[in-house]
């Protein structure tokens, strides 16, 4: 595909400093039995119409607090910039990694609109403007919802942080896209997704910005901390704290980005 924007968010950080070893301990001993819950919503207080930021998680139960604190971590952070928040619950998210990766990516796409929906129906959410951002295996269903022929209502932008990227095809929808990726992600590869966005065609701008000297869960700032244990199942995630702060600050700017909605 013909990148629009070129890589301008790029950051060339030195690993070394800040890095904490992947953890080794006990595997989750009760992965969830059943599906979390569709949608949990993060909304500022008081009057006003708020941007909405659906967050889309990777393989670890999102909604079960005590053991995937990424998610209403950001929620947070979010909510405090003024927008309002939701996360996602998709199918089989809760059974954990590796299992949940094998999910057939139409099921989160599908769990992924529900909640769109659902999110632009609460009081004070602005339904014209949506920006998504999914991680890992939720960020392939991202991917695989903006290759849909027709573009989801309000959608303004996505953001995939390390994903398992499909193979490469076309799409329709001027969705602007970030790809934030990890330079050493032995997980998912960097290379599979600069090829997927080089051979896909779309009207849609992309960014990718490959954080360098990194690996695969960069700024999961849980993964050493023993009270999180499904951080320890499956793929092994490593923190930088220098390009999970840049990752933020990067973040914010491309969603506070005057981008048109499409509507």
């Amino acid at each position: 595909m013909s990148l629009r924007l070129a890589a301008a968010f790029a950051a060339a950080l030195l690993a070394a400093a800040c890095q904490t070893p992947a953890s080794t301990g006990p595997v989750l001993a009760a992965p969830m039995t059943t599906d979390p819950p569709l949608l949990r919503t993060v909304l500022p207080e008081g009057d006003g119409v708020h941007t909405a930021v659906l967050l889309v998680p990777a393989c670890d139960a999102p909604l079960a607090s005590s053991r995937a604190a990424l998610y209403p971590r950001y929620a947070e952070q979010l909510k405090a910039e003024g927008y309002a928040v939701g996360i996602v619950g998709w199918p089989g998210s809760g059974v954990g990694d590796p299992a949940c990766n094998a999910i057939d990516p139409a099921r989160v796409v599908a769990a992924i609109s529900s909640a769109a929906s659902a999110m632009q129906a609460q009081p004070g959410v602005d339904p014209r403007r949506l920006h998504i951002v999914g991680w890992g295996h939720g960020g392939r269903g991202v991917l695989e919802l903006i290759q849909q022929k027709k573009r989801l209502p309000g959608l303004v932008s996505a953001v995939v942080v390390t994903p398992d990227c499909p193979e490469p095809d076309t799409w329709a929808s001027e969705v602007t896209l970030l790809m934030a990726l990890a330079e050493h992600d032995a997980t998912n590869p960097p290379a599979a997704c600069r090829a997927w966005a080089d051979r896909s065609e779309g009207p849609g701008p992309v960014v990718i910005t490959r954080y360098t000297g990194v690996q695969h869960g960069f700024d999961v700032n849980e993964a050493a901390d023993p009270a999180f244990a499904a951080y320890r199942t499956g793929t092994p995630l490593t923190f930088d704290a220098s390009t999970a702060w840049q990752f933020w600050l990067d973040l914010r700017k491309f969603l506070a980005l005057k981008i048109d909605a499409g509507v």
